[in-house]
This record gives structure tokens, C-alpha cells and sequence, in this order.
């Protein structure tokens, strides 16, 4: 028999054996009673009567039971407003947008011809009429701020100092930029207060060897006798663009020496004409962690083994490096002790220098020697000047980064027009620009040419007229403008302003006689209206489609 067990109160009770059949009632289930996963479940705050808990337990259990269905009640219905506040059950509301995250396809034959891209101009306030305003009110406009990405660096000669052009540039494209670096041939002092800094002084000894770098040698005797300038005659022996040449690699050290890991380094020339919200808005579409090297296209050195084209980028409208392509470019092999194993980038192309004609070529051909190949942007980068410009379908809905040979005369009051001419949502475009000088208006010009290029439409061999020239642009349906000199007449299927100029004399090879020039005003408006520009064409790099 089982012991005796006491009750609370210390009485020993004797234990009562149950009956079998009573013992076998808890354990045999009762005809349709619940199943018995569900006879061990318990309710969320069943209490266990194995365990002892404090009366205040039970109180907080039923506090928290009663106030359940109020605060689901209050949630529900703050949803609701929430809701409705939003209008996502309004009738009037249209459905949300659902936007496919997946880019367009960017690779292969089936690309975009043109980067589909959105920009918008960073200078506050985006137009602003410039009549009236000084340039630190312009200047006030600028996005400073975007300077921390981007370095420009201005290249000139001393012989530029006095000079319209730089004093010009330095009243507009390049007013606003702080960090602006300076580089030239020798160290000079601008009127403007910025500080030329002499780049030829880095290169090596062996370089005054070479007759073209005779130049700075003699200039930098002038200087220290006092006569530089003083003495006019001599001075005007120097042959300061010979120099050129030897500034383009020296100035990319320095420009990474002093301002090192910006993102992008801007490099242009006095005359260089830079819309830089339009480069800008450029820029800021590419990885500066990319080794791009971007400007308009020029052929330069062939492959000697494979005759494969290298190209380059003019240095007249100016180019940008990413600073991968800077790196690239100066990297130096190290040897087991630390030491460099070869020149630096200035030092290593001394050869190439004596013999090509050009710094931007010889430029080109050590970037693709460090793995850097160029990225041509025509006409985004444009070596005509602006009176030059051939307006067409080439040279139309493309934004305009930049214009080389600017004219002082035009480069400041540019630099306001595009002030009043910005949009936020569109750059400046070629459409935009033809505005600037309107060429066709007036529609005839004695005196002047409005000739450029190869001859694209084949005139009438002879006219005795201005009049029988226009007669013949008129009749061909390609034709916009049509130029006549002695009895040649030229007729040309794009839209230029063009120059003024004087007479020729008469020779044993030219006729001579004046320039006359004339525009289809009334064509030229209806071609006009036809291009509509409603997808800007941010061209892709090409190195087939050139100037």
C-alpha cells in the first residue's frame, strides 16, 4: 500500500487506493472527446498550476487580456486614416508606378547611339540676365562646390601675358574657379593675380640639347639680364610654341603633385571657350575610377609592328584625364630596395619630344603606352572656333563642352549669354549656340567668307555673278550657303558665319578678286524648325566619327 501523505494542516491522511476501474477512467479517452494534441495545448497566458506565482501576476495577466482588443482596435483604425490620407483608397487616385529597376542595355551593336541620360545644371540660379552684372555677381551663380571633384589647370606661354585672349579668359571661363592652376614656360605674375608656374624648370639637363627647347634657354638668359621684354627685338626671337610641346606631360605631374586623387583634371588652352555646366553635367555621368581620357579625336603615331592608328586628343579644345588615367600615366616601376626603376613620365618621351611636332600628340601616344586609350567626344569637344562652327545635323542637338580659338571679342560676352541662356533640365546645345551669332542674318555679305572645310556640293565650274551662284545653291536642294570668289563658286551644304576678308590680288594661279558670301535664310529657317532636338545627343566615344 502507498504511505500516508499530510494535508496543509499537518494532519496525516492515509492514502485512499483507488479502484482500477476508476484509475483506467483518466486514461481511456471519453467517446468524442477532443483530440489529444489539442487536450495539451494551452491558452497564451494559461497559468500552470505545477509552478506557484504571486496574485499580482494573475491581476497584470487580466489588465493585459482586457486591453488587448482596444489597442488593435485603435491600430486598425489609425491605419485606416493613414490610408486615406494617402488617397490609396481613393477612386480618383491612379494606380502606383511600377518602375523597372533594370538600366538600359549599355553593350554591344543594340546600344543607344547617344547616352539616354536626365542632367540638370548645378549654378544657382540656373538663368540670370547678365545685363548690368559684374562678374563677381555672375560668379555668384557658380557651384563652387563641384570644384572639389574637378581641377582645371590653364596652359599658357609668357608670351600670352599682355595678350587679349588671356586677359579675356581670365574675365570669363575662367573668373570663377578658385583652384584654377596655372602653367607655363616661365614664372610669371597674371594681372588677373593668379601665379604662372614654369613647368620646363622640372625637365632634365639633356633637354637643352634639342634645338626647339633652345627657346626657354634663351628666354630664361633674357629674363636674368634684365632685357625679357625690355628689349623687343630680341625678345621677339623667341619662338614661344615651339616650347609648347614640352609643357604637356611636365604640367600633368605637376597638376597631380599639387592637387593629387581629384576625381577629374580639366586641361585647356587661352582660347579655349569651356561651357562648364555642360562638363559638368558630362563628368558627372562617367567613374573618374576609369581611365578615360576624353577630348576631340586627332590621328596621331601608328604602331610600328601592327600599323594600328593611335589618337589623341587636341589640345586646343581641351581634354580631361580620370585620375586612373593620371595614375597610369605616372606610375613608376620600384625595385626590390625601394628605388625607382625608370624616369619619371616627363623624363621618358625626350626623344619623341625632339622629333614630333606636338605635346597633345606625344601625350596621347604615352597614355595608350600606359594602358589609357582615348575617348573621343566630337563635336562635344569642337576644333572650330566659333565663328567656324558648321552648324548641321553633326552639329546640332549635341551639347557644346567645348570651342577652340575663341575670339577675345567673343569669349567675354559669350560667357554672359550663356548666363541668360541656361536650362535646368537641358544643357546649352549646338541649336542653342547658333543663336549667338545667327549666321544668315543678313543673307548676303560683300567682303567676307563663309567657307570651311572640303567642298561637299560640286558647283558650276564658272559663274560670272554672286547672283548666278546663289541662282545655283538655290537649285540644289542641299544646299544652305554658297560663296563666291573671282568666278569660283562654292556652294556648301552646312550653315557657317564665317570672317571677314579682304581682297586677294590677282596671280598667275588665282584670279583674285573679293569675298562674297550668301545664306538660303529661308531654307535655313525651315531646316530649322524640322530639328526639334527632343532627345539630346550625348554622343557615345567614337574614334570614326571625327571632326
Amino acid at each position: 500500500s502507498r504511505p500516508s501523505s499530510r494535508d496543509r494542516h499537518g494532519q496525516t491522511t492515509p492514502h485512499v487506493a483507488s479502484s482500477p476501474a476508476v484509475d483506467d477512467l483518466n486514461t481511456i479517452p471519453m467517446q468524442g472527446s477532443m483530440p489529444a494534441s489539442f487536450q495539451r495545448s494551452r491558452a497564451i497566458f494559461a497559468s500552470d498550476d505545477s509552478s506557484w506565482r504571486p496574485r499580482s501576476f494573475y491581476a497584470h495577466r487580466r489588465q493585459i487580456q482586457r486591453a488587448l482588443p482596444v489597442a488593435a482596435a485603435a491600430f486598425c483604425t489609425l491605419l485606416l486614416l493613414i490610408l486615406f490620407r494617402l488617397g490609396l483608397f481613393s477612386s480618383d487616385q491612379p494606380p502606383p508606378l511600377i518602375v523597372d529597376p533594370t538600366p538600359p542595355h549599355d553593350d554591344g551593336s543594340s546600344r543607344p547611339a547617344f547616352y539616354l541620360w536626365e542632367t540638370a545644371s548645378s549654378f544657382k540660379p540656373v538663368t540670370l540676365d547678365p545685363k548690368g552684372k559684374s562678374a563677381k555677381d555672375l560668379c555668384a551663380t557658380f557651384p563652387r562646390h563641384i570644384l572639389d571633384t574637378i581641377q582645371p589647370v590653364l596652359k599658357l606661354g609668357h608670351a600670352d601675358l599682355g595678350k587679349p585672349a588671356l586677359d579675356a579668359q581670365m574675365k570669363s571661363v575662367s573668373a570663377c574657379l578658385d583652384n584654377v592652376l596655372v602653367f607655363s614656360d616661365l614664372d610669371d605674375e597674371l594681372p588677373s593675380g593668379h601665379f604662372a608656374h614654369d613647368v620646363l624648370s622640372d625637365l632634365p639637363a639633356s633637354y637643352r640639347d634639342h634645338v626647339d627647347f633652345g627657346n626657354y634657354t634663351y628666354m630664361r638668359q633674357l629674363r636674368e639680364s634684365g632685357a625679357l621684354d625690355a628689349d623687343k627685338e630680341a625678345t621677339a626671337k623667341i619662338r614661344g610654341w615651339n616650347l609648347d610641346k614640352y609643357k604637356f606631360l611636365p604640367m600633368i605631374e605637376r597638376a597631380w603633385s599639387a592637387r593629387p586623387n581629384h576625381p577629374w583634371y580639366v586641361f585647356y588652352e587661352t582660347d579655349t571657350y569651356i561651357f562648364w555646366d555642360n562638363m559638368f553635367r558630362l563628368l558627372d555621368n562617367f567613374d573618374p575610377d576609369a581611365p578615360l581620357y576624353m577630348g576631340s579625336p586627332s590621328p596621331g603615331r601608328e604602331v610600328a609592328d601592327t600599323k594600328h592608328q593611335v589618337w589623341f586628343a587636341n589640345g586646343g579644345p581641351g581634354f580631361v584625364l580620370s585620375r586612373e588615367a593620371v595614375r597610369r600615366l605616372l606610375k613608376r616601376k620600384v625595385g626590390a630596395d625601394g628605388d625607382f626603376l625608370d624616369a619619371p613620365a616627363s623624363h621618358r618621351w625626350r626623344d619623341l619630344l625632339e622629333h614630333d611636332c606636338c605635346g597633345d600628340s606625344v601625350l596621347g601616344w604615352a597614355l595608350y603606352k600606359a594602358g589609357v586609350t582615348l575617348s573621343g567626344l566630337w563635336p562635344l569637344f569642337n576644333p572650330h572656333s566659333l565663328h567656324a562652327v558648321p552648324f548641321s545635323d553633326k552639329y546640332w542637338c549635341q551639347p557644346v563642352v567645348a570651342l577652340h580659338k575663341t575670339r577675345p571679342a567673343d569669349m567675354e560676352e559669350l560667357w554672359r549669354w550663356e548666363h541668360a541662356n541656361r536650362k535646368h533640365e537641358k544643357p546649352i546645345l549646338y541649336r542653342d549656340l547658333f543663336e549667338f551669332h545667327h549666321p544668315g542674318q543678313p543673307s548676303t555679305r560683300a567682303d567676307w567668307d563663309n567657307m570651311w572645310g572640303p567642298i561637299t556640293i560640286e558647283g558650276p565650274p564658272k559663274t560670272a555673278t554672286f547672283e548666278e551662284c546663289g541662282a545655283a545653291c538655290q537649285e540644289h536642294s542641299a544646299c544652305f550657303q554658297y560663296n563666291w570668289h573671282g568666278d569660283k563658286c562654292y556652294l556648301v551644304q552646312s550653315i557657317r558665319l564665317g570672317h571677314a576678308r579682304d581682297a586677294e590680288k590677282e596671280t598667275e594661279e588665282h584670279k583674285g578678286g573679293s569675298f562674297q558670301s550668301g545664306w538660303l535664310s529661308e531654307r535655313i529657317a525651315e531646316w530649322r524648325q524640322q530639328q526639334r532636338c527632343e532627345v539630346v545627343q550625348w554622343v557615345r566615344p567614337s574614334l570614326t566619327r571625327i571632326y
